[in-house]
């Protein structure tokens, strides 16, 4: 084969950026979430978030993580701390926006006989607002044209 034909060939299969999960495609987006104890719901600090090797971050102390500048499509983020079994999520990442897998539920490996894990708690509640209404303490000011009778 010619180097044209293979240049040719590359071309003809999309330029081999047919797999979005692969580094070197132009769009991006974020996965959010959080990482709990399964037997507690007790947030698990520097926990290991990933998805492959090249998108790695650690939760905070409230056990939340951001992974950013993820490639779109389906992603897998993989769970990890020590003394607790691995836990793989799928999720969708789109173009420019934020992801959310939810509370990543980690099960000890050492789980005493007849313990069971619990339910997980419900979801947080959506952020609020950017630009929320005013509330009375912050309503506009009087225009400065306005007059107000005075007492004498």
């Amino acid at each position: 084969m010619t180097l044209v034909g293979a240049f040719m060939l590359l071309g003809s299969n999309g330029g081999g950026c047919a797999q979005p999960g692969v580094v070197g495609v132009q769009d991006y987006g974020s996965i959010t979430g959080r990482v709990l104890d399964a037997t507690t719901n007790q947030p698990i600090a520097n926990a290991l978030v990933s998805v492959g090797s090249l998108f790695t971050t650690t939760s905070d102390a409230k056990g939340g993580f951001v992974l950013g500048h993820v490639p779109i499509g389906q992603q897998t983020v993989t769970v990890r701390d020590a003394g607790y079994h691995d836990v793989d999520i799928t999720v969708s990442v789109t173009k420019d926006q934020s992801s959310s897998v939810g509370y990543a539920r980690l099960v000890p490996i050492a789980m005493p006989a007849g313990m069971t894990t619990l339910a997980p708690p419900p979801l947080p509640s959506p952020t609020p607002a950017l630009s929320p209404s005013p509330t009375a303490s912050q309503a506009p000011l009087a225009p400065a044209h306005e007059t107000f009778p005075t007492s004498i």
